[in-house]
């Protein structure tokens, strides 16, 4: 940007400022595309208008562009001395450098892997644990019901009058009345 200030006269740079300051905010952007400037030079040359006033530009007319220039190359080049071997090669590479222990690294990923995959193997073998449960939980109920649905059929035909087969003349009584009968056949 100091090439750039350089290259704007001083007239130019009031004339903006003042046209700034005159103008909204909102409308540098016109400006700034104007006069090919951008928005944060132009706000930089108002504040500096405001504060200085009429003479706020005077002074970069004068030639001192040799110690502006010294200047810029003081800033360019710096001597740092780092006592710490690591920072200074840091400072070489401009980020710092990482020593990564590669086998423990590579030994905590397997190990997860391996982790990861026993406890998604020990989930598959609750589900099929849980489902052969189910199964045999269902298939007992099921043959309990059976057997009780039977023995309800069994009791009714027991306990109750119906006829066996009406060609043979052969009925069915319930068995109490059986053993009733067969008890009193026997006392007689």
């Amino acid at each position: 940007m100091a090439n750039e200030e350089q290259n704007y006269t001083s007239e130019f740079k009031t004339k903006v400022a003042t046209k700034a300051l005159e103008q909204d905010k909102q409308n540098l952007d016109r400006l700034s595309d104007k006069y090919e400037v951008p928005v944060s030079q132009i706000l930089k040359w108002t504040v500096q208008l405001e504060k200085e006033g009429a003479d706020a530009f005077k002074e970069e007319v004068q030639p001192e562009s040799s110690d502006s220039e010294s200047h810029i190359e003081d800033h360019e080049s710096v001597d740092v001395e780092v006592d710490n071997p690591d920072i200074a090669e840091s400072i070489s590479f401009g980020v710092m450098h990482d020593d990564l222990n590669y086998k423990r690294l590579i030994f905590w990923s397997v190990l997860g892997m391996i982790l990861v995959a026993i406890f998604v193997k020990g989930l598959v073998e609750m589900y099929q644990y849980n489902t052969t449960v189910s199964r045999d939980r269902i298939s007992e109920e099921s043959q309990y019901y059976q057997i009780k649905q039977l023995n309800e059929e069994a009791q009714e035909t027991l306990n109750s009058f119906g006829v066996v087969d009406p060609e043979a003349g052969i009925y069915r009584i319930p068995i109490d009345s059986a053993m009733n009968d067969i008890a009193n056949s026997n006392d007689n």
